[in-house]
């Protein structure tokens, strides 16, 4: 029985004649019946339009061949003069009905011409095939009455035969009366019945592309950054300002636009954070009519170095040797600022600071030497201690009452959320209301088979989901590895021209794959976590804090069995331990003074 309804059938069949009929077919017909029930097409008609067609129920079987039978129930008449047929329903209303034979021998006609269209069916079925008719009416005792010239009493069913000792010996009656038995007929056989099923009741089940669904929750992670918005107008008659929150909470979207806001009334406004990439991407985002200047921290530098030549940095490096690769970005390079301050005057009426907890100790002064008023000058500093993954800033140039927090996760969806929060130490940091897609664990050993997983997930993103390449991004934790791994990935061949890159500002058909660190501050909708060889969680959890709350969408976790089993374990241990089962804390406001 197709559909099988079971114990919904009164829900699912509003005809109480279709439901007489269904329940003697279950029960009266043998296996190697196929009963499908409801069965509707469109078809190309005469004339070149469209045409609907319907039958009750479909019989199919792998010898006998089709039947297919049109339900009357209730009372019938037909008036020989006028040609109408009308039914009678149990309250005595009479209704204008079809021709019910005419529907019956018209839908066989139909149903055989579109299986004939179908590529297999030639193939498969050799030869001419029975296709018969009936009419069932299931309220009426006696067939008398109906039979005529075009109404044999073969292919006339009745209340007579609805007991299921009368069902098969009814339905192979009007088989035989079709040809059934004919030498010139041909069996549909097994595949045959098959091809029925699969054209009049083929199950599928289609759904939303992730770029349909991406789509939708950014809607709604529009709605929730907006809702922080409101902090900058909190912000409004404050100063001095350290604001605190964890990945994913609007800090660098908070702090472009509270750079915007600044240059709109009339301040010469300095945006800057740590990350190239980031501040890459702040300068192609940023209004280019205000007066904001903005990028990282070095490159700023490095734009002054041009506009005023001179011998700062090397004066720096005479004073300060460097005892490290890190001591020429953490303490030559403001320090050779503080030398060009010292020639050049360079002022800004308000400083914002993106990413404060990765600024040394040492760009705070030359920061300060730049604002027009050392005591007024507003300054607003973003940051997440979770993130310090460059240096450790031990004193910012903000007393801890002026200190507040962000404590929504505007970014991820839910099910992300759920394994970055246990790697996020230290204050709130809430579940969003998009709930997403659960993580995927992609399990493969070795490089090889890694990347092999990586190109298919890749590919099928691409090519089924609807997803942009420049909207994935493989992100990898072990740095020390990412120069072996990324060469090996680069080398693949992609089809449609696709290709791995290291480039952050990637073109059309480019999916990105950085370490962890050069994309901090970022976010793609998916990301592909890679790069877990042999990990130790304690150690890389800033790093893999950062690489996990990148995904808006999306998060991808792709390395060796125990790789990750490793991670999946210290997630949910620290989970417990913190009691985050629910992902989320107790509501509280959305800024609120740090304790």
């Amino acid at each position: 029985m197709i559909p099988d309804y079971g114990s919904r059938l009164a829900h699912m069949v509003g005809s109480a004649g279709e439901r007489k009929v269904y329940e003697a077919l279950r029960h009266g017909l043998p296996s190697g019946f196929v009963v499908l029930h409801s069965v509707s097409w469109i078809a190309r008609a005469p004339g070149d339009h469209a045409q609907d067609g319907e039958a009750d129920f479909l019989l199919v079987h792998p010898r006998l061949g089709l039947l297919v039978i049109e339900v009357k129930g209730g009372g019938i008449a037909y008036d020989g003069d006028t040609g109408e047929w009308t039914s009678q329903d149990r309250e005595g209303r009479v209704n204008p009905i079809k021709n019910p034979f005419d529907q019956a021998k018209n839908a066989k006609h139909q149903i055989l011409a579109l299986l004939r269209k179908q590529p297999d069916w030639d193939k498969l079925v050799r030869g001419p095939v029975c296709v018969g008719h009936a009419v069932w009416f299931p309220d009426l005792v006696s067939p008398d009455a109906l039979i005529g010239p075009d109404r044999p009493r073969e292919i006339i069913l009745t209340l007579a035969h609805l007991p299921r000792e009368h069902v098969e010996g009814a339905i192979r009656r009007a088989w035989d009366f079709a040809g059934a038995r004919s030498e010139v007929r041909c069996e549909p056989g097994a595949h045959g019945v098959a091809l029925v099923e699969k054209t009049f009741a083929r199950s599928f089940a289609v759904l939303p592309t992730a770029a349909a669904r991406i789509s939708d929750e950014e809607q709604k992670r529009i709605e929730l950054t907006q809702a922080q918005f409101h902090l900058l107008k909190w912000l409004g008659s404050r100063r001095r300002v350290g604001i605190a929150g964890g990945a994913g909470t609007g800090k660098t979207l908070l702090a472009l636009e509270k750079a915007h806001e600044l240059a709109r009334n009339g301040f010469r406004t300095l945006l800057l954070v740590f990350n190239n990439a980031l501040g890459d991407h702040l300068a192609a985002v940023v209004d280019p009519a205000l007066p904001v200047t903005t990028g990282s921290f070095h490159s700023f530098c490095g734009r002054l170095f041009e506009q005023y030549p001179g011998d700062y940095l090397e004066r720096a490096q005479r004073e300060h040797p460097g005892q490290s690769g890190s001591d020429l970005w953490n303490i030559q390079f403001p320090a050779a600022l503080c030398h060009l301050l010292e020639e050049h005057e360079v002022k800004f009426d308000a400083i914002i600071v993106d990413e404060a907890q990765d600024f040394a100790d040492e760009f705070w002064f030359p920061l300060q030497c730049m604002m027009t008023d050392p005591e007024k000058t507003p300054l607003y500093l973003f940051y997440d201690r979770n993130q310090q993954i460059y240096r450790k800033t031990q004193n910012f140039p903000i007393g801890p009452a002026d200190e507040f927090s962000l404590t929504e996760n505007c970014r991820n969806t839910a099910q992300i959320h759920s394994v970055v929060r246990p790697l996020f130490i230290g204050g709130e940091l809430n579940a969003p209301a998009i709930e997403g897609v659960p993580v995927a664990w992609h399990e493969a050993e070795g490089s090889a088979e890694q990347i092999k997983q990586i190109k298919a997930l890749v590919t099928r993103l691409i090519t089924q989901d609807g997803i942009r390449p420049q909207d994935i991004v493989v992100l990898f934790v072990r740095h020390e590895f990412y120069p072996v791994f990324f060469k090996k990935i680069e080398a693949e061949k992609m089809a449609n021209g696709l290709r791995f890159v290291k480039n952050t500002q990637p073109a059309d058909k480019e999916i990105r794959v950085l370490t962890a660190g050069r994309f901090k501050g970022l976010e793609a909708p998916i990301v592909i976590v890679w790069g877990l060889r042999e990990i130790s969680v304690e150690d890389s959890r800033m790093e893999l804090y950062v690489a996990l709350s990148r995904p808006k969408n999306e998060l991808h976790m792709v390395g060796s069995g125990g790789d990750l089993k490793t991670i999946r374990e210290y997630l949910q241990n620290a989970a417990q331990s913190a009691n985050l089962s629910s992902g989320r804390t107790e509501p509280q406001a959305t800024a609120s003074a740090a304790t």
